[in-house]
């Protein structure tokens, strides 16, 4: 469109130029010499259009999967010109349905402040980037446009949201004394112990609103209980091993299964240490306090799968830091010699496992099932093309006859 208004202008001005020539008429060759300098006049105003004005974003930091967030554009013009018909443009990632959002401001006043907001979707979990973002407008004709770009970039963390399953965790090993609880923070305690940041999936209900009122930042009460021992999740992101599309890949439905079993320890005052290793390091140590969840939460937001095959050297790496006789949840598609070597390493430390098979079908290796078994995990095959409640609404059983 700009285009041929360029060159519409251009030969109207060639044409009152040649026509002025033939008839010699001054006031043709006027004019022309005002159709030529339209553009360039209009270019040399448009160009402080944008000048000195300001703009940030606001975005949560973390969200569950499936939530809507509403983003903050803020924009001012400190100036003393009225600014017309400007363009506020964010630029998102794919996973969000769309490219970018362009907001228009027909009339930004002279020191005036504006916030424009558009909603953000989330399906799929991950980090989403937003940015960067950039101010655009066009000259007074509409010939040209002018951009002005602000780098700033956030990244919100999707999390996987829990799932309300029957227990993931095993049960104590026969042979393997348990140690002693202890106690700490419980979402079904009764003695109060403590305030930490608002986590996706707390109950409302706990929100403590003077503190939150303090802190400008949502502050949920913990109460005490009396601890199980803790554990570790570890999840395998060889990408060979891995299959499906989306939601109902076998990545994404570990990572729903690893994310439920973290959030079942929280609930019981348990801390659980998280052991993938797949294109980065998304390890998180098993420590005490009210973050660990958190933290854990945010790892699984930004798992991806790796080609190399590292899952058993990254397993034998951490079991070290892993308290022994602690229960663990495997998540794995695998059903291959390196299943039974990491197996070995976790039982070698007098670990309670719980084995999770992910498969595309009802059809796992039941031989390497069976030597999990054998070894003493406790072995479950889940087929991820279909919801995980419908896998488990029956109860828990083994691999047999699921």
């Amino acid at each position: 469109m700009r285009a041929h208004k360029r060159h519409a202008l251009f030969w109207g001005a060639f044409f009152l130029g040649l026509v002025g020539f033939v008839l010699h008429s001054q006031q043709l060759f006027i004019m022309s010499a005002a159709a030529a300098l339209l553009w360039p006049l209009s270019v040399l105003l448009g160009r402080g259009k944008l000048a000195g004005l300001r703009l940030r974003r606001s975005a949560p930091r973390m969200l569950q999967a499936g939530e809507s967030a509403d983003i903050t554009l803020h924009l001012s013009n400190p100036s003393r010109t009225r600014r017309l018909f400007v363009h506020v443009v964010d630029n998102l990632p794919e996973k969000a349905g769309s490219d970018r959002i362009r907001l228009t401001v027909p009339v930004l006043s002279p020191g005036q402040e504006l916030e424009l907001s558009y909603t953000l979707q989330t399906g799929l979990r991950g980090i989403y980037r937003l940015g960067p973002l950039s101010l655009e407008t066009d000259d007074t004709l509409g010939l040209s446009s002018f951009a002005k770009h602000f780098e700033q970039l956030d990244d919100i963390a999707v999390c996987p949201v829990p799932l309300a399953l029957p227990s993931l965790w095993p049960a104590g090993a026969a042979g393997r004394k348990q140690r002693k609880p202890r106690r700490v923070a419980g979402a079904d305690g009764l003695d109060f112990f403590g305030i930490r940041e608002y986590v996706p999936g707390d109950e409302l209900r706990r929100i403590h609103w003077p503190t939150t009122a303090r802190m400008d930042e949502l502050m949920t009460i913990q109460f005490a209980r009396e601890e199980a021992l803790d554990g570790a999740i570890i999840l395998d992101l060889h990408e060979r091993a891995h299959g499906g599309e989306a939601l109902y890949s076998t990545l994404e439905q570990g990572v729903i299964l690893a994310a439920t079993a973290a959030r079942q320890a929280e609930l019981r005052g348990g801390s659980v240490a998280l052991v993938a290793v797949g294109a980065d390091d998304y390890s998180v140590p098993l420590e005490l306090g009210p973050g660990q969840y958190r933290h854990l939460l945010e790892a699984l937001a930004r798992v991806e799968l790796t080609e190399t095959d590292n899952w058993p050297d990254a397993v034998s790496e951490r079991i070290d830091q892993i308290p022994s006789r602690c229960p663990a949840v495997v998540i794995s598609p695998r059903t291959d010699d390196a299943a039974i070597t990491v197996a070995r390493h976790l039982l070698a430390r007098h670990l309670a496992v719980s084995w999770f098979v992910l498969q595309q079908r009802d059809a796992p290796n039941l031989s390497t099932v069976s030597q999990l078994e054998s070894l003493g995990c406790r072995v479950r095959a889940v087929n991820c093309s279909l919801p995980l409640q419908a896998r488990f609404g029956t109860g828990y059983r083994t691999h047999v006859g699921v």
